[in-house]
């Protein structure tokens, strides 16, 4: 099982999760509903951290205040490195900083295009479903490819998200175009000179060790130990990483609320509060 705490203050624990998606990506819930959704939980912070985007941050933050859940600034930006692709989760910067904001832009519109590319080669496959329904769905927010798997989901062409991304959109199949393409490093730097920190997300999903070794050499600030897929031996592999390289810890639920993703994830797949305290004092020390 992945970390987990059964509430507040449980062995003295309080919880974090500093890995959630919103509708301002691929997520279904409102910034405002996942506030909400983590009060409830019991969770002392919460980090939404959309994909290229950081428009839930000011949607939240009121709600967020008048409920006591501390909202870390976060998003999750997408990088490419030796033909992976890299995740980079960006915190407590500060999300209106120009050069940051103008990126999010570019980001916006080579996602809407790289949504484009897709639905042209799934019509060569007979599966036709238009652009505009995609767009629907991603509601003025980042677009992804869980947006197309929703749309070919209500077209009947699959019956799953998991159906349409082994199916058609994952990165192996044939409908897939590849993410963006940025650097990993520049990425590190945007997010530092915005004066946030950067963690590696997820690395046990996708990055070997000789290319986990060569991200640190950018200036990553910490790895993300807890996510859904890092079981035990992950975590503790992970931490063995971090501490060698005297790297910070972070991790979450990497919540979406997707229909085929387990909802007990949110409040569960947490992270110690203390590893939110290190975070702080390393950008005091910067």
């Amino acid at each position: 099982m992945p970390y987990s705490l059964s509430g507040v203050g449980h062995n003295g624990f309080e919880k974090a999760d500093l890995h959630i998606h919103t509708k301002c990506s691929d997520g279904i819930f409102t910034p405002e509903e996942i506030v909400l959704k983590a009060k409830k939980s019991g969770l002392k912070a919460i980090s939404i951290t959309d994909h290229d985007s950081v428009s839930g941050i000011d949607k939240a933050k009121p709600l967020a205040t008048q409920h006591g859940v501390e909202l870390i600034n976060g998003v999750e930006m997408s990088s490419t490195y030796q033909g992976h692709d890299i995740h980079i989760l960006g915190y407590f910067f500060d999300h209106k900083n120009p050069e940051l904001q103008r990126y999010l832009d570019h980001c916006r519109h080579l996602r809407a295009r790289r949504a484009e590319r897709m639905v042209q080669k799934l019509a060569k496959m007979g599966v036709k479903i238009e652009i505009e329904q995609i767009i629907l769905k991603a509601q003025n927010g980042s677009v992804g490819r869980p947006h197309i798997a929703a749309v070919l989901q209500d077209g009947g062409f699959v019956r799953s998200f998991s159906e349409a991304f082994s199916k058609y959109l994952g990165s192996h199949s044939p409908a897939y175009v590849k993410s963006i393409e940025t650097h990993p490093a520049d990425i590190i730097k945007l997010i530092n000179e915005a004066s946030g920190l950067s963690f590696l997300a997820h690395p046990g999903q996708n990055v070997p060790d000789e290319i986990l070794r060569q991200l640190i050499t950018f200036g990553l600030d910490g790895i993300e130990i807890i996510h859904p897929s890092h079981d035990p031996y992950k975590q503790n592999y992970y931490k063995e990483i971090a501490n060698e390289y005297f790297l910070l810890f972070s991790g979450g639920s990497d919540y979406h609320g997707l229909k085929d993703q387990e909802e007990d994830h949110f409040g569960q797949i947490t992270i110690p509060y203390d590893w939110v305290t290190k975070m702080k004092s390393r950008i005091v020390t910067v």
